[in-house]
């Protein structure tokens, strides 16, 4: 099939989240599909001149064609106040706006002139905008997450009446732009069955297929190498607000507890953009270490014992658990943390949802090698077993394929076999 991408953000490098299961999906589905990519870039790391060459002609190995473009509204932030402050008085989400650029929508069009496809697939809702200029092609939506419970779950934590009135009203939004996406796209794909049963919830009867996470399972493999006594690690972009949040609150509520009990306790916290509250705490004490950005997550996670998941607001299944999965480390999460991952507790994973359950289960880790290590051994098999893109890709080609017979059959479509 002949495949259009539009797609919120550059893939590569893959840095986690969207960018690292585009980028995989793309490599797989590429063996056998022809995949032109129109996207934004990937803000900040792309801003030298070679640096997006480099990410260019990495994409060309699976990619026919590929265009970049600057988001508009990043230019300067007096144009982003602004954008938030007119968005007040729209009925659209703040994010359609954001991601709205002429010269993006000139580069589809013009594609769409110059090449005949089987189908789009659009990467975010907030580019359901785009979808309008292929009125005669099937259409894919794909969901990382169900954007408006997100919101929702976030206004419910948010500190302060008006940051939760906002964001109330943008999940509000959000969740009418959902109810439209079931008119305009022929099918979507979401990364769990619980946001399925969500979105069918909003949209009943709507073609909706589960197309999970997944991790490089030949990239992230176990070690046998020494491990950092009395270690803990968290990865993930503090400018990601769950993983800000994640982090906050682990700063505050577990971190107090778990250097009472257990002294000589210490974080390896990888991960950009991190809240000046979190680098302020790191200052203070030593043992809680910020590491930033780093090429390579594997040696940071290998090295340590536990690795915590203290997430509390979010949507879609988190890659970063996956990734330690298949590095077969013993992992403890909140409930949310491991949503929507086949997880038993104690069995490949350690579930905890208050901080004396976080302290309590991290502490039983440090004490239990073998414990570790059984933990470890069944969240590598479950993640060889179920989550390996080379098993996952096959669901998105036969999303492509039936929306390829769709165009040929004039607008019928067929149920997932």
């Amino acid at each position: 099939m002949k495949v259009l991408i539009i797609a919120h953000k550059n893939p590569n490098p893959p840095r986690g989240g969207a960018t690292l299961r585009n980028f995989n999906l793309m490599k797989e589905c590429s063996r056998n599909h022809e995949l032109h990519l129109i996207t934004f870039t990937q803000e900040p790391y792309l801003r030298d001149p070679e640096k997006m060459q480099e990410s260019i002609e990495g994409l060309k190995k699976y990619c026919k064609h590929v265009e970049v473009f600057k988001i508009p509204t990043n230019s300067n932030r007096f144009s982003w106040y602004l954008l938030l402050f007119l968005n007040l008085f729209s009925l659209q989400p703040y994010s359609v706006w954001w991601f709205w650029s002429p010269k993006l929508k000139r580069a589809i069009q013009e594609h769409l002139r110059k090449h005949s496809f089987d189908l789009v697939e659009i990467g975010t809702i907030a580019h359901m905008q785009y979808a309008k200029l292929a009125p005669d092609l099937p259409k894919l939506l794909i969901h990382h997450n169900v954007e408006s419970e997100l919101l929702y779950r976030r206004s419910r934590t948010a500190k302060g009446l008006l940051a939760r009135t906002y964001l109330w009203y943008q999940a509000y939004k959000l969740r009418r732009l959902e109810k439209k996406a079931f008119e305009v796209f022929d099918y979507h794909t979401v990364v769990s069955m619980r946001d399925k049963k969500t979105l069918l919830e909003i949209g009943p009867g709507a073609n909706i297929e589960v197309v999970d996470n997944g991790v490089d399972t030949d990239f992230f493999t176990p070690s046998d190498g020494p491990v950092e006594p009395y270690t803990i690690v968290y990865v993930g972009s503090l400018g990601w607000y769950p993983n800000a949040e994640a982090m906050i609150y682990f700063s505050r509520e577990i971190w107090p507890l778990l250097k009472r009990e257990i002294p000589s306790i210490k974080l390896n916290l990888v991960g950009d953009g991190p809240p000046k509250e979190l680098v302020e705490f790191g200052k203070k004490d030593p043992a809680f270490r910020l590491l930033g950005l780093v090429d390579d997550v594997r040696p940071y996670i290998l090295k340590s014992a536990v690795y915590v998941v203290p997430i509390t607001v979010g949507g879609g299944t988190r890659l970063k658990i996956l990734d330690a999965m298949a590095l077969g480390k013993a992992i403890v999460s909140t409930s949310i943390g491991c949503e929507g991952i086949n997880t038993i507790d104690g069995e490949n994973i350690m579930i905890a949802d208050t901080p004396r359950e976080f302290v309590e289960k991290i502490a039983r880790l440090f004490c239990d090698e073998g414990l570790r290590r059984r933990l470890g051994a069944r969240a590598r098999e479950t993640a060889v077993e179920y989550y390996s893109w080379k098993k996952i890709a096959p669901k998105l080609e036969r999303i492509y394929e039936l929306l390829g017979n769709m165009k040929k059959t004039g607008g019928k479509i067929q149920s997932m076999p």
